[in-house]
């Protein structure tokens, strides 16, 4: 029992290193930790999960996963490694909670091997090297399942309840999402739990009441505030909560009906390959996750043939199942979702080497076969010898060895890949894809031939216009915001930089915030002098953003280029140059 305790505190570290110790080779995502840095501004911005520090407009999320950043923001500062350092801790925490729930199931040595397959999944360390939500999501969901797990092993009602609590704080970290897992907790403990049927009918529905309960708590609170108390809701048009939670980052992302969600899908649709049964096998997602999935899989067959009515085989092949139909069918994914397959994965393969250890050298072909194919001879060879060495001397310990040998490595060697510029947007480990040109155009809303990053450098969304922020800076008069600009995406480095800028339109700058009456009180009132329209980010949001800079370009003077541009010239894609406005009264003209 002693070798288990250090053995899971060895992996546990293990993992955190391997997500933190090249924290300066990370460039976190510039969206969310522009929202951080805001956030950490004050108590206000902090609960609304406001994108600015004048809290005109929240993040397009909810700002679960934020709030974490954000205390260590506050404890520590705003430095880099203080906005990874929740992510690097959440991963670790995943490893004790997922060995704690497999131990539960089928013994230590198989807690150990799952743990160690989670921590050694590639897409499980990239992503937990970044601040993107779903390393938090991850960590809630495997709560959820060993709460399950205990409430199933003795019927302690309570533990069915914390595991609903779980997927409400899940909720708040990735939103709808985190509800993937209830038909795997709930169909596991209906099936398998003590007590009639009923009785457990009823409690899981009383746990999902609880759920649901939970998830809700902020979404409430935000639609009971007053519209002139909190930002303006991004991700949705009508400033609505329900809309930015449900649809634009739910439904909608099925579907292509309003101004923002159509942006988006555009966007993801270029992400993850093209939908269908082996997308998880692609070149794109295939080095990511689905090292070990095809073992996964023979594990549900084998499991529910053997065990049909047992409540691991249950929960693990239902969470699998339905993630892989999920994300094989949506229209388009990052990649990086996939690490929500990661706890099913490392349970279920450890589930097939304990119920016979011959299945692990079934599970080396699919990671020779990617080896080979991602150009990793080398490691295909060490994988084919200690699957040899393995059988040869029966020694089931080195065929576990070989087996996590494949994405081990990978993730070894992601784990000190450099994250700079935009491609902290879509960290996958090994080469990846780059960002596509027709996807950024449609959501830009630009012609599908415009050259974009890496030939347009990072299109004003980390560094900003140096000739647009000295004149603004030169002629700022007190002014609530030194600027405002299209969208959230040109307001980034600005803000990252402790600038206060007025983001219109938010993320896909179709939000309605300004409307053209606030805009006019804006000016009127003397809250905003300036007004960058075009660029990079000027074609998207629709009518709206279209009204918005329409009104610019008729009520105030233009600045003359040769005041702001620097000696390359406009900045923008072409055709599309980024022009300052001055609206204040008798501006320049």
């Amino acid at each position: 029992m002693k070798t288990h305790r250090f053995a899971l505190l060895g992996l546990t570290a293990a993992t955190f290193l391997l997500a933190f110790w090249a924290f300066g080779r990370v460039d976190p995502h510039y969206y969310y930790t522009v929202g951080v840095r805001s956030m950490a501004s004050s108590w206000h911005a902090f609960f609304f999960g406001a994108f600015d520090p004048a809290g005109t407009i929240s993040v397009d999320k909810v700002p679960g996963s934020l709030w974490l950043q954000a205390l260590s923001v506050r404890v520590f500062g705003f430095h880099t490694w203080a906005v990874l350092l929740p992510s690097a801790l959440a991963v670790a925490a995943t490893v004790p909670v997922l060995f704690a729930a497999v131990r539960l199931w089928i013994g230590s040595r198989a807690g150990l091997i799952a743990a160690a397959v989670f921590a050694l999944t590639p897409v499980t360390v990239v992503l937990a090297r970044v601040n993107i939500p779903d390393t938090f999501l991850v960590l809630c969901m495997v709560c959820a399942a060993l709460a399950t797990s205990k409430a199933v092993k003795d019927g302690r009602w309570p533990q069915l309840l914390i595991a609903a609590v779980w997927i409400g704080v899940g909720f708040q970290m990735k939103m709808t999402q985190a509800f993937l897992v209830l038909p795997a907790l709930g169909i596991a403990y209906l099936v398998t739990a003590p007590g009639g049927f009923l009785s457990r009918l009823g409690r899981v529905s009383a746990a999902g009441v609880v759920a649901l309960a939970v998830s809700s708590l902020w979404l409430v609170f935000v639609a009971l505030t007053p519209v002139g108390s909190r930002p303006y809701v991004d991700g949705s048009t009508h400033n609505s909560v329900w809309e930015m939670a449900l649809l634009y980052n739910g439904f909608g992302r099925f579907s292509s009906g309003a101004a923002t969600t159509a942006q988006v899908s555009s966007f993801l649709a270029d992400f993850g390959g093209s939908p269908g049964l082996f997308r998880l096998f692609n070149a794109e997602v295939a080095v990511q996750i689905s090292w070990l999935l095809p073992l996964a899989l023979v594990a549900v067959v084998v499991g529910f043939v053997k065990r049909p009515r047992d409540s691991g085989v249950i929960l693990w092949s239902t969470w699998l199942l339905v993630h892989v139909v999920l994300f094989s069918a949506a229209p388009g994914i990052h990649p990086y979702y996939t690490a929500a397959l990661a706890p099913a994965i490392a349970a279920l393969t450890a589930y097939a080497i304990h119920v016979d250890s011959r299945l692990a050298w079934l599970g080396i072909v699919w990671p020779v076969v990617l080896c080979v194919r991602e150009g990793l001879g080398w490691l295909a060879i060490v994988l084919v010898a200690g699957a040899l060495v393995a059988l040869v001397a029966r020694l089931r310990a080195v065929a576990v060895v070989a087996l996590v040998a494949g994405p081990g490595a990978v993730a070894v060697l992601a784990s000190g890949k450099t994250f700079d510029g935009l491609t902290s947007l879509n960290p996958v480990a090994g080469q990846g894809s780059p960002l596509s040109h027709a996807g950024m155009a449609a959501m830009h809303g630009l012609p599908s031939d415009t050259p974009f990053p890496p030939g347009m450098g990072d299109m004003n969304m980390i560094t900003p216009n140096a000739g647009v922020l000295r004149y603004v800076t030169q002629n700022h008069a007190r002014e609530r915001y030194l600027f405002a600009v299209p969208t959230a995406n040109t307001a980034a480095p600005y803000l990252r930089a402790g600038y206060s800028v007025l983001p219109m339109g938010g993320f896909t700058g179709a939000a309605a915030v300004p409307s053209i009456v606030e805009l006019q009180e804006l000016v009127r009132s003397g809250q905003l002098r300036h007004v960058l329209i075009g660029g990079f980010h000027g074609g998207m949001g629709g009518s709206v953003s279209i009204e918005r800079q329409e009104w610019v370009a008729k009520n105030c003077a233009p600045v003359p280029a040769t005041e702001y541009q620097g000696a390359s010239g406009s900045s923008g894609p072409p055709g599309h140059p980024e022009l300052l406005f001055d609206c204040r009264p008798g501006g320049s003209r």
